[in-house]
């Protein structure tokens, strides 16, 4: 929520979800965002249909009344339009406008596709999923399979700014990494985190040992050095 006074656009509005709903674990888009999709405010489509010959699809979780969304979002449409569509990528549009005027007047802006705004279940569901705790989010996703791919794609679109070249590498890079079942995916990046340290610590037991000793004679070590 936004101050009244000396009010700064943030990098991330945090909001989180209140509703408890189990996780997805179906692996297809159809069976992840739903049957039906919004091609405009008045026209659904097929999901299937609309994503037919994709290979990736990036869900961007959004919303209109959100300053750093509405300063992501003409970044996004300009990499859509010469990256994404030559590149058989999709956008889904994952709003989180507070009604459906909102909505509308927002995805009205928008060259891709989206859930419809009144889908509230099959939003909460991706955001429990995806562990979205604030927006603007941009993750990718295999289009066939539905398998995650990476979570920090808003950060990797910033960086291609207008230099398209890159914007086509970056695609290019997301293709060749090796996709991911929902199940097995990692999508916080203080798990993350936490996981390469774990993994760091099981490689090399030694350092695991000498911190433990650290720890448990920190007291000693501190009277011997004088400190």
């Amino acid at each position: 929520r936004h101050a009244a006074s000396n009010f700064k656009i943030p990098l991330t509005i945090t909001h989180f979800q209140e509703t408890s709903i189990i996780n997805i674990d179906r692996s297809n888009m159809e069976d992840l965002i739903g049957k039906i999709v919004m091609k405009d405010a008045t026209t659904p489509a097929q999901t299937n249909a609309a994503m037919k010959g994709k290979s990736l699809v990036l869900l961007y979780f959004s919303a209109s009344w959100c300053p750093p969304c509405r300063a992501f979002t003409p970044i996004l449409k300009e990499f859509y339009e010469k990256c994404c569509k030559p590149n058989e990528v999709e956008i889904v549009f994952i709003s989180s406008d507070r009604d459906i005027k909102s909505f509308n007047e927002y995805f009205g802006k928008m060259p891709w596709i989206s859930l419809p705004g009144d889908d509230k279940v099959t939003k909460a569901k991706l955001s429990k999923t995806f562990e979205i705790n604030g927006i603007p989010h941009l993750l990718v996703l295999d289009a066939k399979t539905g398998h995650f791919v990476t979570n920090n794609a808003k950060g990797e679109v910033g960086n291609v700014a207008n230099d398209f070249e890159k914007g086509n590498a970056l695609i290019a890079s997301w293709k060749a990494k090796e996709s991911v079942p929902l199940k097995d995916a990692v999508f916080s990046e203080k798990k993350t985190a936490i996981g390469t340290v774990l993994a760091f610590f099981l490689k090399q037991p030694f350092f695991l040992v000498a911190l433990v000793y650290l720890v448990q004679n920190f007291g000693k070590l501190k009277s011997k050095l004088g400190l």
